[in-house]
């Protein structure tokens, strides 16, 4: 009975992980289509446009581009499972091309990281916009080194979380409970999905104002 069990729960993962992968490929077609047709209207946008919208134009258009490498980098990770693309960038220039949406985001630290630069910028992108939600008027992006290790911490000035709610979401994370209540939304799940997948983690540290999030 035991190895009929064994074998049953095999045979149903077997095909919960096929239905994913064509899921997966399904969900890519259907955004790459919309993405490569923003872009080609915002090539044609741009040769039509008088001067004073094409400095606007073209920050679309890095936008839309960052965007479309996003969406490719994480459909690939759930897709295959495949290696992050290690590449040393400046963390300054990453955070130029995502845009603030108003925030003020302050670079600290070191100036240079070592990880997969689109499956960052998908994990800033969540985190900076759960920031801006939560009432936060500035983000600090801080790296350092953590036992050779980078070590990037978020952290904002918005109204934060009580001691309670951030250790059911240190559980919740620990148990990779990724439906538990305060963990419904893409930053934190897709953060520490990321973290993973560089053989790092993610961590809420305590702080003094706002909310923190480590990423080593």
């Amino acid at each position: 009975p035991i190895e009929r069990a064994v074998r049953e729960l095999g045979e149903r993962l077997a095909r919960r992980v096929a239905s994913e992968r064509a899921f997966t490929a399904h969900a890519a077609h259907a955004l790459r289509t919309p993405l490569a047709g923003i872009d080609a209207q915002l090539a044609v946008a741009l040769k039509e446009a008088p001067d004073t919208l094409q400095a606007r134009l073209r920050s679309v258009r890095q936008a839309s581009t960052r965007l479309a490498r996003v969406v490719q980098a994480l459909l690939s990770m759930f897709r295959s499972g495949m290696e992050p693309q290690r590449q040393r960038f400046a963390l300054a220039d990453l955070v130029a091309s995502l845009g603030s949406g108003g925030l003020r985001v302050v670079c600290e630290g070191e100036p240079q990281l070592r990880a997969d630069a689109d499956l960052l910028a998908a994990v800033l992108m969540n985190l900076l916009d759960n920031a801006q939600r939560h009432g936060a008027g500035q983000v600090r992006l801080r790296v350092s080194r953590d036992q050779g290790q980078n070590r990037l911490d978020v952290l904002d000035d918005g109204e934060g979380c009580d001691s309670a709610t951030r250790a059911r979401l240190r559980a919740a994370l620990a148990q990779q409970d990724h439906g538990a209540d305060g963990l419904k939304g893409l930053g934190l799940v897709l953060a520490d999905l990321v973290m993973r997948a560089h053989d790092g983690h993610m961590s809420l540290p305590d702080v003094a104002q706002g909310f923190g999030v480590s990423l080593v």
